[in-house]
């Protein structure tokens, strides 16, 4: 993903530049003089794009570059849609499938002993 520039984050979160200095508690002079300059500090660019349903470059992994979310979902680049409820599911899942392959060895341990039991 390009650069953002604070014009392209207000036009994506569909804002005037009233909405934006209310609803990020800025001064009208403030607001004029980022879209003079087309400049803002990077917390107000990624703010607009999470207002536009858009993620921004978040730390330096940019694990969710071209990630969305809108409709009561979070979107994936290739187009997959996740509920929040699959989301938090995610990791009850996760500590079943550790706890299923926990008893799995130990079921396979006593399998072995059984079998050294009855050979030996």
């Amino acid at each position: 993903m390009m650069k953002m520039t604070y014009k392209q984050a207000r036009y994506a979160a569909r804002m005037t530049k009233k909405q934006v200095a209310e609803y990020l508690e800025l001064s009208s002079r403030t607001v004029a003089r980022y879209e003079r300059t087309n400049c803002a500090p990077k917390v107000i660019i990624e703010c607009l794009l999470l207002l536009a349903g858009k993620m921004p470059r978040i730390g330096r992994r940019h694990c969710f570059e071209d990630w969305s979310f809108g409709n009561g979902y979070l979107w994936s680049p290739s187009g997959e849609k996740f509920t929040s409820g699959e989301i938090l599911a995610l990791h009850i899942n996760q500590q079943l499938v550790d706890e299923l392959y926990r008893e799995n060895l130990l079921l396979r341990k006593q399998l072995k002993r059984c079998h050294k039991k009855r050979s030996g």
